[in-house]
Order: structure tokens, then sequence, then C-alpha cells
């Protein structure tokens, strides 16, 4: 099924009905910090499961998923999965790894949140977001970030006309181009190596492909079945 931007895969409070295993595109995990307004916990790309609380035996999650960078993914539904992961161990122990490099990345990105300047911060959530989507383009706008990161505009747009300056990146219309990748990761802080370590195999740029694999895996098992 196509992702579109801006569209609520999962809304919070409501039950989980289907489970989305992300081929291409960038899903935020908004977590309520005030009555209308969300911050972003962790984000999801090709590595990883929109509705994933679900796994665990979970019927509503009170966190709220959203498209940033339309795509595409393969969809089931809640029951369907049950069966499958009774059916195949190796589905239910792939589901729960990456439920820990989940974990993981939004423990780390609240200390994130907590301990660094900025700059450092929207480094790390740039390259993120590259290794979970594989573009150099990222379709972001400043506002955009602002409230994914929880802060002002005017921060953002400080931040990154700086990174401008010294050729990591180039503002376009509408979206962010990154051009020094080693650039941008000497100025990230060290937040996003505990992360990538932990969800990302070496020398791959960050692409996370054992979940889509597994996918494609069990896709021809069924057809022939």
């Amino acid at each position: 099924m196509p992702l579109v931007p801006r569209r609520v895969l999962q809304h919070g409070g409501l039950p989980i009905e289907h489970i989305y295993f992300i081929e291409d595109g960038l899903v935020s995990v908004f977590a309520n910090a005030e009555e209308r307004n969300g911050v972003e916990v962790w984000l999801i790309g090709r590595e990883g499961v929109v509705g994933s609380p679900a796994v665990l035996g979970r019927k509503v999650t009170p966190l709220r998923y959203v498209v940033q960078i339309g795509g595409d993914a393969l969809r089931i539904s809640v029951e369907d999965l049950a069966q499958l992961m009774a059916d195949m161990p190796s589905l239910r122990a792939a589901l729960l790894d990456y439920l820990h490099t989940a974990l993981v990345q939004s423990s780390q990105s609240a200390a994130c949140g907590l301990k660094h300047a900025f700059p450092q911060r929207l480094a790390r959530w740039l390259l993120t977001a590259q290794d979970r989507c594989t573009r150099d383009d990222l379709p972001i706008t400043h506002e955009l970030l602002a409230r994914i990161l929880g802060v002002r505009r005017a921060t953002v747009s400080e931040a990154v006309n700086a990174f401008e300056q010294r050729g990591l990146l180039d503002r376009l219309r509408g979206l962010i181009r990154i051009r020094d990748r080693d650039g941008l990761e000497k100025s990230a802080c060290r937040c996003y190596r505990i992360t990538r370590q932990e969800g990302a195999p070496q020398n791959t740029r960050g692409k996370l492909f054992a979940l889509p694999l597994f996918w494609a895996l069990l896709e021809v098992e069924l057809v022939a079945i």
C-alpha cells in the first residue's frame, strides 16, 4: 500500500488493527508531551514495523505513527500476524529483536534531547533519516523539523544555515540535501553512533534489511503453500 506524507497510520488511544512493514519511506513515532503537541521518540524506515506494540499483545498504544516521507509498505492484520508468529517462531524472534532496537533508539533519543546541543541533535536526526530511507534528498521542511524535534522554527533555520555554510548540506525548496555525510557524522553526538551500531550492520550506511528480507521470504513460503 502507498504511504502518503502526513498520513496517520496509527492514532494514539485507538485499537491497533494492522501492522505495517515499511518498504520505502519514513514514519515518525510521536509521544504526547502536551494536549495537542507530540515529540518524536523514534523513526521507522525500511528496518522497522509500525504498530509493533501488538507484537507484545498490546491492543492499544498511546503513541501516534505519522508518515513523514512517502513511499510504500506491506500491511497485515494483527490477527493474521499473531497466527503467523505462532506458526513461525523465527518471525516472532525477528520482530522481538526489532522491538529491542526501537527501545534503544527511543531511549537514546530521550537522553540526547536532555544532554546535547540542538545542532548535534539535528545532525543525528538527518543521518538517522537518511539511513532509514536511503536518500540524499530528504523532503522535509524547517517547520516540520521544528515540530518533530520540539523546538522553534528559528532554531532549526539557524542550525541548517550553519551546516550549509560548512558545506554539509544544501537547502532546496521543500527539501534538505545531504552533501557531506562524513562531515555531518562528525557534527552529530555520540547518540547517533550508539543507535546505528545497535540497529544496523556495519558498512551498509545504515540500510537495515533484516525484516523486509524476512518478509519477502515469508511471502515466497506462503505462495508455495
